[in-house]
């Protein structure tokens, strides 16, 4: 199978007349898709961009991926995909390798692996799939893995797994894998989506209870209790 390589990308400079820059900023705003997903990323002491990346409908992948070419490939696998519908995302990595110990640093950390990584989101809510997960070479059972939940296998790794996060537009991101090495000094984010909530049907409003009529003699009227129910999450 063909070998695909990739490079972190290097920010571009954008120049223009002043008259062209008036024209751009003139040029209505597009709102953003809601759904979007990516198979991994990272930042730090080495930077992956988002690989591969969807936002709005539409499928990407890639087979037998080594990141990033220059030195020893901090992470390999063979297939990074995502894919992004309607309400609908998710991103997923198989035969996962990450070479921790070719980060620019002192510290020894160890190496992590998994058969699969894989996350969906789906009407704004995210569930999780990780298999045989191997840190060091020793497997690491996570089943059934509430959300945001830490696991710290060494003194300067940690993972975060079942991340979910809510973002001010209403979307909920989920991350299988997020890991912070060297306290903060380098993240790794693996298999994450974004999705929306679908918007549904508007609910009727609540029925006023007869108790809540003003009373006769004008004193305040009796409180009805209303039975209600609360989404707990966890």
């Amino acid at each position: 199978m063909e070998v695909i390589s990739l490079s972190p990308r290097t920010p571009g400079v954008l120049a223009c007349t002043a008259a062209a820059c008036l024209a751009v900023t003139a040029t209505p705003a597009v709102a953003a898709p809601a759904e979007s997903a990516y198979a991994i990323a990272a930042s730090g002491l080495v930077t992956i961009p988002r690989t591969p990346s969807v936002s709005g409908a539409g499928k990407e992948s890639l087979a037998s991926v080594a990141l990033p070419t220059s030195g020893p490939s901090l992470v390999s696998a063979k297939a990074l995909n995502a894919d992004v519908k309607p309400g609908y995302a998710k991103s997923g990595v198989t035969g996962l390798s990450l070479d921790l110990a070719t980060l620019p640093t002192a510290a020894t950390l160890p190496g992590l692996s998994a058969d699969v990584i894989k996350s969906e989101c789906q009407d704004g809510k995210g569930s999780v799939s990780i298999a045989n997960l191997k840190v060091g070479g020793k497997a690491i059972k996570l089943d059934q893995v509430p959300p945001n939940t830490t696991v710290p296998l060494a003194p300067l790794l940690e993972l975060v797994v079942n991340k979910q996060t809510k973002n001010a537009g209403g979307t909920l991101t989920v991350t299988a894998v997020s890991a912070k090495l060297l306290g903060r000094t380098q993240t790794l984010d693996i298999a994450s989506a974004t999705c929306a909530k679908s918007a549904g049907t508007t609910p009727e409003p609540p029925t006023k209870p007869s108790g809540d009529k003003p009373q006769p003699s004008g004193k305040a009227p009796k409180p009805t209790p209303v039975p209600a129910h609360l989404d707990v999450t966890g």
